[in-house]
């Protein structure tokens, strides 16, 4: 399948860690041929941004697709059809007073109106990008699509100590109320991400085994998918939450949170809590683990829920705004 016409893929510079924007438009590109540029410099510093934003306009001629986390590139508008990719808004809510104001400036009023074409992730995230401001420039949804190297594999669920992963410790991945719940329950916690300096404090008091592992590649994360039992995604907020139709789609039960994008996400393959209740969090996980026939509706209702994010469809809704303009 090819686009009609053909974008020109614009992806951040590679670093450590996840990778969840390249392998969404990596999947794309794989069967759309669409050519994908990674940017030379990090997105740090107003220095690499504007060195960026030269070597795009020296390098590119033709239309650009800027999937995610580089708005900056919209700063001055583009000399061809430009089309923006916003995950989220959650940048702008850790900022406070004239921070926040240029900020919000900076990486979505002015990328935004210089854009032809603004897509989003979610529901969720366009409902919190429209809050904002009443943006002139079309925006709709377009979800991030599962990735073809998902696939499903089964695993006898362990009844005695099962394995729950947490991916990301960023603070809207709520890892602190994720510790405190799962402390009296039987399991062992394998958290992915980078080791930030409260953990030392949550994980002290923790009384079941748990590991960190951190600048996992694409395979290593695939296999910790596989040998888990549960994926714990209780964020308190996310422009969409991939882990959970990645979890979905191996096959594995997953407890998820009842805010922002994750419900609309999830559809009925998840057992929804309330992030912000530890109380809930814990009470989700022994219900899991204590009802068989529960875990098995769970995973037989996500794999039924991520035909929605086939690559297929979503190739399709991109390639009609690319016609479109």
């Amino acid at each position: 399948m090819r686009t009609t016409n053909k974008y020109t893929l614009i992806l951040r510079k590679a670093t450590d860690g996840f990778h969840s924007i390249e392998n969404v438009f990596g999947c794309i590109a794989s069967i759309t041929s669409q050519d994908i540029i990674e940017l030379p410099h990090e997105s740090n510093g107003f220095l690499n941004r504007f060195l960026n934003i030269i070597w795009l306009r020296r390098n590119v001629n033709g239309p650009i697709h800027i999937t995610g986390h580089d708005h900056y590139l919209l700063w001055f508008k583009f000399k061809y059809k430009a089309i923006l990719t916003i995950h989220d808004v959650e940048s702008l809510n850790r900022k406070r007073g004239f921070k926040k104001y240029l900020f919000k400036l900076l990486w979505f009023d002015i990328p935004i109106r210089n854009a032809d074409y603004v897509t989003t992730i979610s529901q969720a995230s366009l409902d919190a990008i429209l809050s904002i401001r009443n943006y002139k420039t079309p925006i709709s949804v377009i979800a991030n699509p599962i990735a073809n190297d998902l696939k499903k594999i089964e695993k006898e669920f362990n009844d005695d100590r099962p394995r729950v992963l947490h991916i990301g410790t960023k603070l809207n991945k709520n890892i602190e109320r994720t510790i405190l719940a799962l402390s009296s329950i039987k399991c062992k916690l394998i958290i992915i991400g980078p080791t930030i300096k409260e953990m030392d404090a949550w994980l002290g008091n923790f009384n079941q085994p748990f590991e960190i592992k951190e600048n996992l590649t694409r395979v290593e994360l695939l296999k910790e998918y596989a040998k888990c039992d549960v994926l714990s995604f209780v964020s308190t907020v996310e422009g969409f939450g991939l882990p959970i139709i990645e979890a979905q789609a191996i096959g594995r039960v997953v407890i998820t949170s009842n805010v922002s994008s994750m419900p609309e996400v999830a559809g009925k393959g998840a057992y929804l809590v309330d992030p912000y209740n530890v109380d809930d969090i814990a009470a989700a996980m022994l219900k899991i683990l204590s009802d068989k026939s529960l875990r098995l509706s769970l995973i037989e209702n996500g794999y039924k829920n991520v035909k929605r994010f086939e690559v297929e469809q979503i190739i399709i809704e991109y390639s009609n705004i690319y016609s479109s303009l």
